[in-house]
């Protein structure tokens, strides 16, 4: 009986937050792992319905190179006697093998870079929430035995593929919202970080397949449903030493870095919620962080400050700060990229700490509002686009780049005119 085969994919997750790629059959795999596979400088800005945006800034010209990174790299089983599949994590390079202005991953491995030279890195790890379509669970019960192991089936042939290639996950479980789940990340630098997010994600979408389900992570599969996010969950190093947190609060090192993400908040939400789907799930009252705040425990604030248990001298060597505005959709290289540089310019401004919000945001005063520096995020994508967003990513990642990235999400704008909600819906689900 012949051998079903092997392939090699070799990806880059595009400005779209969409893995694409080119596959090579096993007697060309060493080769493409060694050199590389050519790609169309235009086909990072492809739509998540397809279509080029007009204005990308590429059009028919150039060529650039997808080029391996073999830290970064899972093998995905065969699929009713198809063959397997090896997917490795690309950068995107010049043909001379130079950085590639536009690739994001450069962009955040530049971002940890600059981070570093402030004598400090960063931990992250991530939850992501998705919706499993096919269990045919008659009764999700949030948070139960029934729907945990109604998902394990899922959840072990995913850690058992993950695991094979080094990557762990801390756990993957029932959610609140009808079969939606959850999987939560160990923590480790933010590159890795990011690739492991990619790497797990894909896996959950092929393992389903596999089994006759379908894996989405659209934020907002209805409007009545319960929406799926991505909670950023990093701190800050001095050495071995967590700056994080310190007697349930932010620290020196720290205080300045969140400061810079609350002072430029509007300008981070466009490259943490991309499609215009993730804009209905940007709302008051629904645990995701609809407003520019920090604090302690809070899930309603932007930013929530988690010092877990603390040490005898009120330091806290486990704490993390949570980033709740973000999901799926997004380029997670940028997503990551882009919190560092905001911390960046909060650290060279000097900004002073934020205020600790220990109330729902949305039931504040305007006055309060003005005093504790809150102001409601963006509530549609059309509305998120705006000149100092787009200054701000010019800034941190350069003005090729970010002229490509604002020119995806203008195109999402206008072809989201076009959908009804439920339509658009139902055409993002088969894709995040």
């Amino acid at each position: 009986m012949a051998s079903p085969g092997h392939f090699l994919f070799l990806g880059n997750q595009d400005l779209n937050g969409i893995l694409r790629g080119r596959s090579v059959p096993q007697a060309r795999m060493g080769e493409a792992m060694a050199k590389g596979l050519p790609w169309v400088p235009a086909n990072l800005t492809i739509g998540a319905l397809n279509g080029l945006p007009p204005d990308n800034g590429f059009g028919a010209l150039g060529e650039i190179r997808f080029v391996p990174d073999p830290a970064a790299t899972v093998t995905l089983g065969g699929h009713q006697g198809g063959p397997a599949f090896d997917l490795a994590l690309c950068d995107a390079r010049q043909m001379d093998g130079t950085a590639w202005a536009c690739c994001p991953r450069t962009a955040l491995k530049a971002a940890i870079a600059d981070l570093a030279a402030t004598g400090l890195t960063m931990k992250v790890a991530l939850e992501h929430e998705f919706t499993v379509h096919g269990l045919n669970e008659p009764n999700h019960v949030a948070f139960s035995l029934s729907a945990g192991r109604a998902i394990a089936p899922l959840g072990q042939r995913v850690m058992d593929t993950l695991e094979r290639s080094g990557i762990m996950l801390e756990q993957f479980q029932a959610e609140y919202g009808a079969s939606q789940f959850e999987i939560s990340s160990v923590p480790s630098d933010p590159l890795s970080a990011a690739d492991r997010t990619v790497l797990t994600l894909e896996t959950i979408r092929d393992a389903a397949r596999c089994m006759g389900l379908r894996a989405s992570f659209l934020p907002k599969p209805a409007l009545d449903e319960v929406g799926n996010g991505v909670h950023i969950h990093f701190s800050l190093w001095d050495g071995t030493r967590n700056v994080t947190c310190q007697s349930d609060w932010l620290t020196g090192r720290s205080a300045p870095f969140v400061a810079g993400l609350i002072d430029h908040a509007e300008s981070l939400v466009p490259l943490t919620v991309l499609s215009a789907n993730s804009y209905a799930r940007l709302r008051p009252h629904a645990w995701v962080g609809a407003f520019t705040c920090v604090g302690l425990r809070n899930r309603e604030a932007m930013i929530r400050l988690v010092p877990r248990a603390p040490a005898a001298d009120g330091s806290s060597p486990r704490a993390s700060v949570e980033y709740r505005v973000c999901d799926a959709t997004a380029n997670i290289y940028l997503a990551l990229a882009a919190l560092i540089r905001a911390g960046l310019a909060g650290i060279a401004a000097g900004s002073p700490s934020p205020p600790d919000v220990q109330l729902d945001p949305d039931t504040l005063s305007a006055e309060q509002r003005a005093a504790l520096r809150v102001r409601p995020l963006p509530a549609a994508l059309d509305a998120a686009l705006t000149p100092q967003a787009l200054a701000d990513a010019t800034t941190w990642f350069g003005p090729d780049l970010a002229a490509a990235y604002y020119s995806c999400r203008r195109h999402d704008a206008l072809q989201a005119a076009d959908h009804s909600f439920d339509a658009l819906a139902a055409k993002l689900s088969l894709v995040y």
